[in-house]
């Protein structure tokens, strides 16, 4: 993932937790999802998105107040379906025998980066490079196809999961794997 779109997931993670109190009832809910069992916190989703409001408002040189109903509501939604994508690759590391250092010190992209690898390596093990391919080059196709097949199974493995979304914070569509 490039930095700025890494700081841009940052950023919305940060965010989501406040743009789920425009979008329906009242009291925030203690867990604002369920993937497969395993609960967001609600909590968690909130300190994202106020991560995220802080950082682009100092960004923008504002005190967030630009945030209307509407960019925090998207906000809200762009940060929980990441802490769902999230959520799911642990589930599915898991249940593929993956371990997930929870001592590491990495982020947590770079946490999700390495599982992925891990499980599209499990998934994808014969994935080669074309006949003729510079060994230099070799290495780099690899992984671009597996990256490609472990997106699209991914993809699937969104849609089929069990999602519930607390309504405070929106509606789950599994058949775009999206928060709306």
């Amino acid at each position: 993932m490039s930095g700025p779109a890494r700081r841009m997931l940052l950023c919305a993670l940060a965010v989501a937790p406040l743009a789920g109190g425009c979008s329906g009832s009242g009291a925030v809910p203690s867990v604002a999802a369920v993937v497969d069992g395993t609960r967001i916190p609600a909590s968690e989703t909130t300190a994202l998105l106020e991560g995220h409001i802080r950082a682009e408002s100092a960004r923008a040189g504002s005190d967030g107040h630009e945030f209307d109903a509407e960019r925090r509501r998207t906000l809200t939604h762009f940060v929980l379906i990441y802490q769902i994508r999230h959520t799911l690759l642990g589930h599915l590391a898991r249940q593929m025998g993956i371990p997930e250092d929870p001592n590491s010190n990495l982020s947590a992209e770079a946490r999700a980066g390495r599982l992925s690898q891990a499980i599209a390596e499990r998934l994808f093990p014969d994935v080669a490079a074309p006949d003729g391919t510079p060994a230099d080059k070799a290495a780099e196709l690899v992984d671009e196809e597996r990256r490609t097949r472990f997106s699209e199974w991914f993809d699937e493995q969104l849609r089929r999961a069990e999602v519930r979304v607390d309504r405070h914070f929106g509606r789950w569509d599994a058949g775009r794997g999206v928060v709306q």
